[in-house]
């Protein structure tokens, strides 16, 4: 009997698959602003697949995508294929940019004030920009709750931050208040203290209030690492700096910067003790499966959702991990909804000195998924980057997928993690290519597999 059951879902799991089915566009009626989209889908592998009478390849595994142009106003697409039609009508409000005006125009001023004003920033992880731009690799620093900022213009939806004579960055005005209640301006520097522990260099500063600090990953003729941090708005220097330099020599292994009530603390983290025959020996790895629950991330050619692979994946590493002496943490375990802010504060509480985020790839609308393909590697701190190439160039190796590059990206879990942290989108789920290859067991396997080698590669470099 259990035989039977098994042919049978077997059976239809293979009639699902192998149907016309259309993943994206998620709706037979949609509108986009756009002049390019994609169809996304699976039909019967040995079969005629026509849209709108273009023939249209499908792949081995039934799974298909195919590009298409639009026009302005509504566009009608008819799928074909062993006797069933589909029909699509996208609406696009996309129109071509009118012609170049012959009058200059004026770029956008900053409205200078006459005398700076004092605001305070409204939450934790408040971004501020190098540029007036909500995107980006423009973000300086995350300040906490409460700090003072003085602001000496505004444009748009920002104002402009002087920190120091010649330094001016942006805040967005959603992001800070005037509030008479809180102390605050100028600072000054009561006490510091230096403790040295098993794991970390501790420096505290004892401070009479919050102030603005940016942290700068250096490097000099002397010290291979190090890290800048400049104190600003002091009683003692109120438009320069105030400077210090903390130099390592080593590698760094992630660092943290925040105010407890007036106390400043930095604390970096201390090279772990890796051996040379088993670098994962005693590491603390964070694992992250990307999305889970209701968010189900990206869709496969065949409907297969990324929550789903990411996290067979993250289990997958979390045994070869373990195999090879790691101490591993994970995000998620289940098919969960995990909010961002949680996976980073469970990789922080854990003290992690690694954080691998598992993800699969997918394209807006103007790109074509049959011209992607491949592995991609993010980091977002200079201090990672080393890791992240070693991991794409294991998953290039031995998963054998196409090198699709090495990326500086502002993700949340990569951007507010202490450790060396990294998000590896390990393939294209909306190219029939690779889609193939992460709905395939083995292929998942190997790219565990890899990335452990990847992680363990790293090490190895810094073995004593």
């Amino acid at each position: 009997m259990r035989y039977v059951l098994l042919l049978l879902i077997l059976f239809t799991t293979g009639l699902n698959a192998f149907a016309l089915d259309v993943v994206y566009p998620k709706k037979d009626k949609v509108t986009i602003n756009g002049k390019t989209t994609f169809f996304v889908g699976s039909a019967t592998p040995d079969s005629v697949l026509m849209i709108n009478n273009e023939a249209v390849s499908v792949h081995p595994s039934g799974g298909f995508a195919y590009f298409v142009n639009l026009n302005h106003g509504d566009n009608v697409f008819t799928l074909t294929s062993n006797g069933e039609e589909r029909v699509y009508k996208i609406h696009s409000t996309w129109k071509p940019a009118p012609p170049p005006s012959k009058e200059k125009k004026t770029p956008p001023q900053v409205t200078v004030y006459g005398t700076p004003k004092l605001v305070y920033t409204n939450d934790d992880k408040t971004p501020i920009r190098t540029t007036p731009v909500s995107a980006g690799i423009n973000r300086i620093v995350h300040l906490q709750k409460d700090v003072p900022l003085y602001v000496d213009g505004e444009l748009g939806k920002f104002y402009r931050v002087t920190l120091a004579g010649n330094e001016k960055y942006w805040v967005a005005k959603s992001s800070v208040r005037t509030d008479e209640t809180v102390q605050g301006g100028r600072c000054a520097i009561i006490s510091k203290s230096f403790k040295d522990t098993d794991k970390h260099l501790i420096y505290s500063f004892k401070m009479s209030n919050k102030t603005p600090y940016i942290i700068k990953e250096n490097s000099d003729k002397d010290f291979e690492n190090g890290l800048g941090l400049n104190f600003y708005n002091l009683i003692t220097k109120p438009d320069t700096p105030y400077e210090m330099y903390f130099p390592i020599q080593h590698q760094l292994f992630g660092y943290s910067a925040e105010f407890k009530d007036d106390e400043f603390i930095l604390s970096i983290r201390k090279m772990p003790k890796i051996s040379p025959s088993n670098p994962l020996k005693n590491i603390t790895v964070t694992v992250d499966a990307g999305h889970g629950g209701n968010e189900k991330g990206a869709i496969g050619c065949l409907g297969d959702f990324e929550k789903d692979i990411t996290l067979d994946v993250a289990l997958k590493l979390q045994k070869e991990l373990r195999r090879q002496g790691a101490k591993v943490i994970m995000t998620r375990e289940t098919d969960e909804k995990v909010p961002l802010k949680k996976r980073v504060e469970i990789t922080n509480e854990s003290d992690s000195s690694i954080f691998i985020s598992i993800h699969g790839n997918a394209l807006p609308d103007h790109l074509n998924p049959l011209e992607h393909r491949g592995t991609s590697v993010y980091y977002y701190y200079p201090q990672a980057k080393g890791l992240a190439e070693s991991i794409l160039n294991a998953l290039n190796s031995e998963a054998q997928t196409k090198n699709d590059g090495i990326r500086q990206g502002s993700f949340a879990v990569v951007r507010n993690t202490n450790a060396l942290s990294v998000l590896v989108e390990l393939a294209y789920l909306i190219n029939p290519e690779d889609n193939a290859l992460l709905i395939n067991e083995k292929f998942r396997e190997k790219c565990a597999r890899a990335i452990a080698h990847g992680i363990s590669n790293y090490l190895k470099t810094f073995a004593l």
